[in-house]
């Protein structure tokens, strides 16, 4: 089972390029290893918290993420999210075993970048305000699978 997620926002022409904007983001939580692919369409961010091994050593118990920053396409996943006029920004492929990861840089890119959405491919969407309640409520890894019913149970 693949679980993947994506950062929607509405476009605009901004000064930073937009894997620029998840650089910043995992560097500040430790994230220094990168390889970077880059595409037609889009770059692929591989990146690893910093350890003593080399970057594909299957030994290294440092997870892997894996985000895919749209540069030129700007795939629309819903009704709700064309008429909001929002598009796919960063994409997590595969969220099982990250979700904590995953939702630590949601939260990060939404604190800078407040009017996005977090859309998983359960049919949940993630909103600032319901992020942040996630995150203040403590660690859960099974967020993602819940959606807003569980966050409105533990308030």
């Amino acid at each position: 089972m693949i679980c993947e997620g994506r950062i929607l926002e509405k476009f605009e022409v901004r000064s930073i390029t937009v894997e620029c904007r998840m650089w910043k983001i995992l560097d500040a939580m430790n994230y220094h290893r990168r390889v970077m692919i880059g595409k037609r369409d889009y770059d692929i961010i591989l990146s690893k918290e910093d350890s003593e091994y080399d970057f594909f050593d299957e030994e290294d118990s440092a997870p892997m993420i894996q985000i895919y920053a749209y540069v030129d396409i700007k795939e629309v996943l819903t009704r709700k999210s064309r008429k909001q006029g929002l598009v796919t920004f960063f994409r997590f492929p595969d969220m099982i075993g990250k979700e904590l990861i995953i939702l630590e840089i949601v939260h990060r890119y939404m604190e800078e970048y407040p009017n996005t959405a977090f859309y998983v491919d359960n049919g949940y969407t993630f909103r600032k305000h319901n992020i942040d309640a996630i995150y203040n409520n403590g660690p859960d890894a099974e967020w993602i699978y819940r959606g807003l019913i569980f966050i409105k149970n533990r308030e």
